[in-house]
């Protein structure tokens, strides 16, 4: 944390001495018109703030390519405590969404990304056993896990086109990628996933924590690939490459890799982790606005922004997480929430 601390003050001492450079230059320019030198103190401040802005840009794009990491590592949980928020009025008003809806709260959020990832990837690990004729008998789940978990799977959201707004207090900010990507399974079709991420994020302290993560996802395509052997359907394998095949099994991967179905269903059993407030954990959140998935898997007609500039955060104004009224459904005090920022 320390070596961090002066990475990020040394950039920012780099940035304000060549900015204050070229400052002194216009500075020295007008002033021998003036007959006054150097830059002002106005000037030195719009430098600092804006030298601030940057450093916090390229922070809030590490924090999601952390996100992008842990997921393709199945590292949830590291992920949940190490970039996700931990102030409570900020896991209070936490989400996570998809085109069907969304998580809120951070213990609702742990059940579905956390313990629900588990379990796809524990039936995953035996299903990649099972294909490829490895004896499990008398294993522990636990042990599967260890020596299995997340072979034969594939989850990969890469992000591009970044846009991200910081608020001009500091202390919020809104960002939109878009992320072409890869999902696939041994013994499954894969598939490219097309979507967009729209994020939230808050300053807890110095550092920046991913608040509302909403994934909007435009298609999924069908593809073979290899993975521990040949799958069924397409070259070398027997089964169907009909769009319809696809779609089914599309769907099996997106139900799968966040647990959402498990959640929903009431078949996901909740963690005992007892650093997780109960209180955080809310009844999902179902999108007005979407409709199943069509054979093309094209996303259903929903209102996307983009981050513009603005001054202080307000769950009035455009976000990625829940509307005033769904907060206000939940029984959520966003009042709490302001009282504390």
């Amino acid at each position: 944390m320390k070596k961090t601390k002066l990475y990020l003050l040394r950039a920012l001492c780099a940035v304000l001495m060549v900015a204050s450079l070229g400052l002194t230059a216009c500075g020295s320019s007008s002033a021998s018109a003036s007959g006054t030198s150097g830059a002002s103190d106005t000037d030195m401040e719009s430098v600092a703030l804006l030298a601030q802005r940057a450093l916090d840009a390229q922070a809030i794009q590490n924090v999601m390519s952390w996100h992008v990491m842990y997921h393709c590592y199945g590292e949830h949980q590291a992920e949940m405590e190490n970039i996700w928020v931990q102030e409570p009025e900020n896991q209070a008003t936490a989400s996570f969404g998809q085109n069907q809806g969304m998580y809120v709260g951070y213990g609702s959020i742990w059940d579905a990304y956390v313990e629900g990832h588990t379990s796809s990837w524990l039936q995953t690990a035996k299903n990649y056993c099972e294909t490829n004729g490895i004896d499990i008998t008398g294993w522990t789940d636990e042990e599967i896990l260890e020596v299995y978990g997340g072979v034969g799977q594939l989850l990969l959201h890469v992000t591009t086109t970044a846009i991200i707004e910081v608020a001009e207090d500091g202390q919020t900010a809104k960002a939109f990628w878009y992320s072409p990507g890869m999902i696939c399974e041994t013994g499954q079709t894969g598939n490219t996933i097309w979507e967009a991420y729209g994020a939230d994020f808050v300053k807890e302290g110095d550092t920046w924590k991913l608040w509302h993560l909403h994934m909007f996802t435009d298609f999924m395509g069908g593809y073979y690939l290899t993975l521990g052997q040949s799958m069924g359907g397409g070259p070398g394998g027997g089964g169907s490459s009909s769009g319809d095949a696809s779609a089914d099994s599309s769907q099996q991967t997106w139900e799968g890799e966040g647990g959402s179905q498990l959640a929903k269903s009431g078949q996901l059993e909740t963690s005992d982790n007892p650093d997780i407030d109960d209180s955080t954990r809310h009844e999902y959140v179902s999108s007005t606005e979407y409709t199943e998935f069509s054979k093309n898997r094209l996303r259903s007609e929903m209102e996307i922004f983009l981050p513009v500039q603005y001054s202080t955060w307000s769950f009035d104004d455009g976000n990625y997480g829940p509307t005033v009224e769904q907060y206000e459904s939940l029984g959520i005090d966003l009042d709490a929430w302001y009282a504390a920022h």
